[in-house]
């Protein structure tokens, strides 16, 4: 065997261990959400109870639960379990000030969003519903004086909503923090047949 031969055979053998350690690497950053011992939900339930606002810091380095969070966003979690109820958020906005919700399945994947653009007169009203609940809720609608609030319909029964404010200059971080506060996360009892 010449040197030219076994250099190409080494080049080859080493392609091969790159395409088997890359394919390796690839399946394993897709396995991982699945095969991770505690999904967002679970993390979140540690730290509060569904339908209380949590608000997450990201000046302090002590407690920061999102890497890499831009300090210029704020942001609040609210964690809900739709077998104890609907979840109701309401939230007031303001003109000019970003405020956006993201509605999460238990394991982190958003199932819907929206910004401030989607306010009614001011005022952001969503309710949180399984498909048995929100045919109890749309029974009892009063056809005169439909509901303005938007009801969604979660794909599972358990799930968080990340809700993010924008402060447009440092001075107003904590305004905007205040106005996390602000919005309201509750549990609505939904009668049963």
């Amino acid at each position: 065997m010449s040197l030219l031969d076994r250099g190409l055979a080494a080049l080859l053998w080493l392609l091969g261990v790159l395409c088997v350690a890359g394919i390796t690497h690839i399946v394993a950053i897709f396995a991982l959400p699945e095969t991770s011992e505690k999904d967002p939900y679970a993390r979140l339930a540690g730290q509060a109870k569904p339908a209380e606002l949590i608000l997450l810091d990201a000046a302090g380095p002590e407690r920061q639960p999102v890497p890499f969070a831009d300090p210029a966003l704020a942001q609040a979690i609210c964690p809900f379990d739709l077998s104890q109820g609907g979840l109701r958020l309401h939230a007031n906005t303001e003109g000019g000030r970003l405020l956006g919700l993201s509605f999460r399945t238990h394991t982190g994947r958003v199932f819907y969003s929206m910004s401030d653009l989607a306010a009614q007169q001011g005022k952001m009203d969503v309710l949180v519903l399984t498909p048995a609940q929100l045919e109890i809720v749309e029974s009892e609608d009063d056809e005169e004086s439909p509901s303005q609030d938007l009801r969604l319909i979660a794909p599972g029964a358990k799930g968080f909503v990340v809700i993010s404010a924008l402060a447009a200059f440092p001075s107003e971080r904590l305004q905007t923090v205040e106005r996390l506060k602000s919005i309201s996360c509750t549990l609505e009892q939904i009668p049963q047949d």
